[in-house]
């Protein structure tokens, strides 16, 4: 007598059918948890890559700060790093315009036949060996540059440089989250998005400047670094 053979009950097939989806929605489930995990991961790194470049970038500048003007940083004309309405303000030479003639008090036309890159908006140190002033430039042409105020004193064309600036602004746009780098009078840079923070703090004494950003995804850490510029350390004040 032969065997009937039996398939699997209609109520077998629904419990079958019932754990198979069962397996299929857990790992559905456990996919998306790792996917998303991964692109958390992939952010914070992305996030982490942008706030090292952005840190670097200001190490750089910082590392620039007073280049070529220890004589006007000493004389107290300047400051290779200083601090303007919570503006990170960095001050580098460019390049040394040559005099042509005698400066005197009240003047604001100074003649110069090296005039052809500057613009409007930068900034000169007019400085000889017992002080100096700091002037923004609002005209130039191939002879000669025009400073928006006059001269306080006068100057001896043997004993006197024009220096003309490098001047990097810092600064934390809070309406859109983002620090921006502003070099002279061109319009301000991004540098980086996504900012709950940015502080700086210079301790002249030590000649140690400590930077700090807060990111908006990630506000409970803090990125921070310390530079020591080279430049401003090699100024000595004789009267301090």
């Amino acid at each position: 007598m032969k065997k009937v053979q039996r398939g699997f009950s209609l109520l077998e097939g629904l419990i079958s059918l019932f754990f198979f989806l069962l397996i299929i929605l857990f790992s559905l489930e456990c996919f998306i948890s790792v996917k998303g995990h991964f692109t958390m991961l992939k952010e914070s790194e992305t996030s982490n890559t942008a706030v090292y470049a952005a840190l670097d970038r200001i190490r750089r500048d910082l590392q620039d700060a007073g280049l070529g003007l220890t004589q006007a940083m000493a004389l107290l004309v300047l400051e290779g790093i200083s601090e303007n309405q919570e503006t990170l303000v960095i001050l580098s030479k460019v390049k040394n315009l040559a005099v042509e003639e005698a400066l005197v008090s009240g003047q604001q036309r100074i003649p110069t036949a090296d005039a052809t890159d500057v613009k409007r908006g930068q900034f000169v140190c007019v400085i000889n060996p017992y002080g100096g002033e700091v002037h923004s430039v609002v005209a130039a042409n191939r002879q000669s540059i025009v400073i928006q105020s006059p001269l306080t004193s006068s100057y001896i064309q043997d004993n006197t440089a024009v220096v003309l600036l490098r001047r990097i602004s810092l600064f934390l746009d809070e309406t859109d989250g983002v620090i921006r780098r502003k070099v002279n009078a061109s319009p301000a840079q991004p540098l980086l998005e996504d900012v709950a923070g940015f502080e700086f703090d210079y301790v002249k004494k030590a000649n140690l400047i400590r930077l700090g950003i807060v990111l908006i995804s990630e506000k409970e850490r803090i990125y921070e670094t310390a530079v020591f510029p080279k430049n401003t350390a090699m100024v000595s004040i004789p009267w301090e």
